[in-house]
């Protein structure tokens, strides 16, 4: 029973940490389209906007996709 939990807890784990990621990912977005309102003319900042805009979408991918993998049991669990 217990080796049966052990996935679970990796996976509660990994989710935490993921979370954290996607956390940073959307604060670091939220603080450039503040200073983009301010300072829409900066290139750097305007490349940097949307390569962290791909970045929370492939991460949000790269999240969703081993829930479709996943067994029925697992899901539920």
């Amino acid at each position: 029973m217990k080796e049966a939990r052990k996935p679970l807890q990796l996976s509660t784990q990994m989710s935490h940490s993921h979370r954290d990621i996607l956390l940073e990912i959307e604060e670091t977005i939220a603080e450039l389209e503040i200073y983009l309102e301010t300072n829409p003319d900066d290139e750097i900042a305007l490349v940097q906007y949307e390569q962290f805009l791909n970045k929370r979408e492939d991460f949000t991918y790269f999240l969703a996709e081993p829930y479709g993998k996943a067994s029925q049991s697992v899901m539920q669990a």
